[in-house]
Order: structure tokens, then sequence, then C-alpha cells
């Protein structure tokens, strides 16, 4: 048992944040769009959908519905409608239940005396990590049931243990282990049985401390680049080795391997250093029980053969990672499975109880130390770390179908270890996923250079079948490079839900691409690669992306000439044929003011439009040779204007679309012009005998 400073002896229930208190204005939209269009849902005053997750993103917006029966969900229903940023309904993937029997929604066994049920099923003992409990209507071959969920995670077992009961009876319909590891439940795929027993007959539960925050300091530490054989460019052998039998020996050349590396973020505890950052933190979550390696400097130093080294690298790792999505890409994506992190993924560098394996579950991350230590190779760590953002991009609803979560995993580490440089693309370790942990006498790893293809080429494993996948990504990695691959890959994957196969992941990705506005040859190759592996892709329909709205000056003569906006605009259609052309034509003159510029795809009428504000000539002469003095500015209320001769003249004001908003005429050499009537904002005021503007605030 754990020291009792890392647990709590009360009850922490997990309940997922983002399931509660969703809102968006489409949801009247898209719940009317379901009703029309999925007629079999048979959605009457028993029968409804209740928002549950919503998603705003550089794709767009993205709601996701439970079926429910009298306001309880239906498990497994999973209905996604994703509308683009111009708000045009592009994507769907509908999961739903149509033989939904009536039964009595009211439990008779209560949440506390289910949980002790479950508990007992688990032999649940020790430091309890997990726990959350939820009321379902199940659909399954013998009839509709009304369930009770059980999820729970606890030192002494590794995994992530979901029990099904029944919330009528008490029976305990159904006993698995959901987590998702990295290769089976060990690494060679072969099952090993643990049979765990712990002294401690008692349970409790980890406290969270989301509301004990400490500063956040820069630090340093010692890791890996990847891995020691790539950054070495070097087959496992000699002395680049684990070590035969001790495991994670310490030699001259894997020690030479490391890297020292910022940690941007680690909590500072009054002169006390953890590793914790807005994003990732250390914890205790399976056996065996090795520390959080907290130190009084910030230089956290390790050589392979100390546990601390493993716990920087998963750490340094998973935050880069995490850092690269949010801060670089620009894509939303934190741990919003469990709200007791308060955000944060929490990882185990040494669980499993010690075990060649690790796995992603309920927002943590537990790495195995068997052979090779997992925490050692950055490709199981960021693999997991993809099951991870695959969970979190949908709102807790991953797919493992054809292995796809798998496939996502293998992709995400590849796209990471690849823009590291480590191997040329004739090295047969170009294509490898684990080059440290694998392709070894540890086990034999994965590949993204598999010929297979779908569907002919899967084999029912979804560690195999999800190779298909990452292949085929890293294929248009290569075409349209990383940021925009990775991009797409994660906006992709948030319009999918958890019976999403790999064609219909195929074509979310390629639609959030289209939705971000990629360039159509982009698109193209999308389509190429996937129609190549197998996937059966949609015909693309003509689209037109417009330029964003542009604000111009008139010349002399206070006019301004249209140029071409056809290069500026994206038109997306099928082998990248079609071309724009724009009304206004090029030429045309404008004076000032505010016009619809519309460009339409050539052959076809797809068309967009983009506003153009075409403002005053901006001539500074008369102002310098009339002593023109205009204050306040900004203004609230009144504007004084003074200078030699200006009386005898009108001036106009426009707001920023170009709309004429006063107009005044000057008549003495002062004049104070009343502006308290408009709006906050910037305006622009147009001396026409000097055919002069100048820009002023209103606060």
């Amino acid at each position: 048992m754990k020291k009792r400073l890392l647990i709590a002896s009360t009850f922490w229930l997990a309940f997922n944040f983002f399931v509660n208190a969703q809102s968006s204005e489409k949801e009247i939209s898209a719940k009317n769009w379901i009703r029309e269009n999925v007629k079999d849902l048979n959605l009457n005053d028993n029968f409804n959908l209740s928002l549950r997750f919503v998603r705003k993103g550089p794709s767009g917006e993205t709601l996701r519905f439970h079926q429910t029966l009298d306001g309880i969900p239906v498990f497994g229903s999973d209905l996604v409608v994703h509308y683009s940023p111009s708000g045009e309904l592009t994507h769907t993937d509908l999961k739903y239940e149509k033989n939904v029997g009536i039964i009595s929604t009211t439990p008779r066994i209560q949440e506390t005396d289910a949980i002790q049920i479950a508990d007992r099923e688990l032999k649940v003992s020790g430091l309890v990590t997990y726990q959350e409990i939820k009321l379902f209507v199940k659909v399954q071959e013998s009839g509709t049931n009304l369930v009770y969920r059980v999820v729970t995670s606890f030192e002494t077992k590794p995994g992530s243990w979901e029990v099904f009961l029944d919330a009528q009876s008490g029976t305990v319909l159904s006993v698995k282990d959901i987590a998702i590891y990295c290769g089976g439940e060990n690494h060679d795929g072969k099952s090993e049985k643990i049979e765990l027993k712990s002294n401690s007959k008692s349970k409790y539960f980890l406290k969270s401390d989301e509301n004990m925050k400490m500063p956040l300091v820069a630090g340093s530490g010692m890791v890996f680049a990847a891995d020691p054989l790539s950054s070495a460019h070097v087959a496992y052998g000699g002395n680049y080795v684990d070590g035969s039998g001790a495991g994670d020996v310490d030699t001259a050349e894997l020690n030479a391997q490391r890297i020292n590396v910022v940690l941007p973020e680690i909590e500072n505890n009054s002169g006390t250093y953890k590793l914790k950052s807005s994003y990732v933190e250390i914890r205790e979550l399976e056996n065996p029980n090795k520390g959080l390696f907290t130190q009084t400097n910030t230089n956290f130093s390790f050589t392979r053969s100390q546990d601390g080294f493993e716990a920087t690298n998963v750490f340094y790792h998973t935050d880069a990672s995490l850092r690269y999505i949010n801060e670089t890409l620009g894509v939303n994506c934190i741990q919003n499975v469990d709200n007791s992190h308060a955000g944060i993924l929490w990882f185990d560098p040494s669980g499993e109880n010690g075990a060649d394996n690790s796995h992603y579950s309920n927002g943590v991350l537990v790495f195995g130390e068997g052979c090779v230590d997992d925490g050692e190779d950055a490709d199981v760590i960021w693999h997991e770390l993809g099951h991870g953002l695959h969970d979190w991009m949908t709102g807790g609803s991953l797919s493992q179908v054809n292995g796809l979560s798998e496939g996502c995993g293998d992709y995400w580490a590849q796209s990471h270890s690849r823009a590291l440089n480590h191997w040329a693309s004739a090295d047969a370790a170009y294509q490898w996923v684990f080059n440290w942990d694998g392709h070894n006498t540890c086990w034999g790893g994965r590949s993204t250079g598999v010929t297979s293809l779908y569907p002919g080429g899967l084999v029912n494993q979804i560690h195999t079948d999800g190779q298909i996948w990452a292949t085929t990504l890293m294929k248009i990695w290569g075409d349209i490079g990383r940021q925009k691959m990775d991009k797409a890959f994660l906006e992709g994957l948030a319009l999918t839900n958890s019976s999403t196969n790999q064609p219909n992941a195929a074509i979310a990705v390629r639609q959030a691409a289209i939705d971000m506005n990629y360039p159509c040859a982009d698109i193209q190759a999308m389509t190429t690669r996937f129609t190549a592996v197998g996937y059966t892709m949609p015909a693309l329909t003509t689209k037109v992306n417009c330029p964003a709205n542009k604000t111009v000056t008139a010349g002399v003569g206070n006019t301004y000439t249209v140029p071409s906006y056809v290069s500026e605009t994206n038109v997306i259609s099928a082998n990248c044929t079609a071309t724009a052309t724009q009304n206004p034509a090029v030429g045309t003159s404008l004076a000032p003011g505010t016009y619809t510029v519309t460009m339409t795809a050539n052959p076809g009428t797809a068309n967009c439009t983009f506003q153009l504000l075409v403002e005053p000539y901006l001539g500074t002469e008369d102002f310098v040779k009339h002593n023109i003095k205009i204050f306040p500015n900004p203004a609230s209320s009144e504007i004084t204007i003074s200078g030699d001769l200006i009386s005898d003249q009108t001036i106009t004001i426009y707001n920023l679309l170009g709309q004429k908003v006063e107009e005044a005429h000057l008549n003495s050499d002062i004049n104070k012009i009343n502006v308290s009537r408009l709006a906050k904002g910037v305006y622009t005021m147009y001396f026409e005998k000097f055919n002069a503007t100048y820009k002023f605030v209103k606060e």
C-alpha cells in the first residue's frame, strides 16, 4: 500500500466535465438534420437525442449526441454532426441502436451498492486511481437492459477494468480490461495472466491536488532523441543492448546518446521540483512503487540504469508533443476524459507490475519495464499518447474497428520520429515503429511500410490491421508535409466516432483538410493515397474557398482598380481541374465603399464571396499645408477640428464597412463635431475639398 500522503480516505467519483453543460447554437439544426435523415431512430417522447460533447477547432464545430431512452443514454450510441468554419454541414458519422426495447429506466440497485458489487468482482484493494459509474440502456442479444457500467483502475492490478451489471438485479453481466495496450497483453502478443494479491483489504482513492497549484519554472533533463539506436544510426547489438538478464545496464555508448533538453515547465514546491507541467504530470498509478523522483534542483539528469531516466524521458516527450499540438499546430487537444486531472495527462513510468507492455486508459499512460523499458523508447511514448489524442479529440469515443486507434498511435509515433531524420529512406529502420523497444530479441515491433491493402489485407488483429492505416497516413505525410498532415489527422479524428472504420476515418481526415482550406493539390494527394490502399472515397464536390475580407485604399483620383483574386482563391475539385472567375472583373474601377466580390468555379456553379472595403484616398499634403489639428483621439462625445482656411467644406464619416454614418459642414476655422451617437469603434473622416482622410477612434 502506498504512503497515506498520496491517498484520500473519501470516495472520489470521476465525471466527464465535457459531457455536462455542453451547449451549441447549432444543436437544434443538428438534431433536426438527424431526425429528418435517420428515420429508423424512431425518435419520440421516450426516445430522444442528448448533446454530450461539443468541440470547436480549426476545421469547424463538431457536435456529439447520445441516443437516449427516458433521458438515459443508450450505451454505444454516438451520433456525430460536423459543421465547417463557414457553418456548412459537411460531415456526419452516426452510430445508434435500431432495436431499443421499452424498459423501466428506474434502477432498483443503488450506485453505492453497484460499486461494491464491482469491487468484489475485481477484488479491488490498495490505491484506486480511477473509478467511474454511469447508468446506461444496453442492447444485447438477450434484449434491452438497464445497466450500470463501473470502470475501475487500481494499483495492484494493471489495466482499466469495466464491469457491467444489471441495475435491477445486481447480476454481473461482463468483466473486461478496456485499457489500450502497446502490443496486446504483452509485446509479443502472447497472453500472460498474472494473479495479483494484496496484503491490504482496504480501498483508498488517489487524491487530486488540482487545488494545490504550485509555480511552474523551467528545468532541464537528459533524454533519448527518440531512441539510442536511431540517434546513433546502429542496429541492436554489442554495447547497444538492454543488458543480458539484468536490464537497464549503462554503457558508454548508450549514455552518449542522451541529450540535454529544456523542460519548459516543472513544478516548484518551495524548492522541491517535480515533473509536472501545464499538460503532463508524473503519478504513481500501478505497481511497482518507485517514487516521483522529486529533487532539490531543476536538472533531471539520469542515466538509463536509474529509474528517474524513464520518468524524465516520458515527461519530456509527452509534454513536447502536447505543446506542439496546442501551440504550434493550433489544435486544442488536452486530456478531457477525467476532470480530476484538471486537464492534465497523468503518467506512471514504472507500472504494469513490471511486465513488458504499456497502456492508455481514462486519461493516463502507464509504462512497463520488461526487456527494454518502454519509457526509454519515445515511439512507445508517442504511440500510447496517440491513443490519448484519439480519445480526447472524440470526447471519449475512440474506435478500434480495423485497429484504427492502433494505427493512429503508430502514425503519431512515426510522424515524430521521422521528423528527426535519423534514418534514410533506404534504411529498413526508416519504416520501423519502436526501433529500440522492438525489432530485437524483446519483440518484433511494427512498421509503417506494409504493403497490405484494405480490406483484403485485414487479419482481424488490431495491431496488425492498424499498420495499413498508419502506413497510408505516412505516405500522405511525405506528400504534403508533417504539420499539415498532423493537423488534418487530429482534426479528422474529431469527426469520427466509436465505430468508425479505416475508410470512414479517411473520409473524415480529408473533410477536415477541405474545411481547413488545404490546397486542392493536398486534397488530391489524400484522395489518391486513400483510394490506392482500397478505401472507397466519395467523389469530390467542387468547392470554392475565398480569400478573407479585404480593406484597401483608393488611389489618386479617389478610385481603386480591382486586381485578380484568382491566385488567392482555392478551388477544390476532382483532379484539381477547375479554376476561378471573379466579379467585379479585373480592371474594374471602384469608388470608396463596400463591395461583394464573388468567385465562381469554372467549370461549375460553386462560388463564394468576400467583402472588399475601399477606403478614400489618404492624401496628407493639405493637412500639413493648412495646419489641420483634430482632437481628442480617441473621442467619446465631441471632436474639435481646427486649421487654416478649412471653412466652407464638407466632411463625411465612414465606419469600417464603408458605410456613411455622419456628415457635417465646416463653417469656421474651429469646428466641433458631435460623435456621441456613434458606436464604439474605428472611423474614417473624409475631407472632400482636400481629398484626404483621417482616422479616429470612438470610445
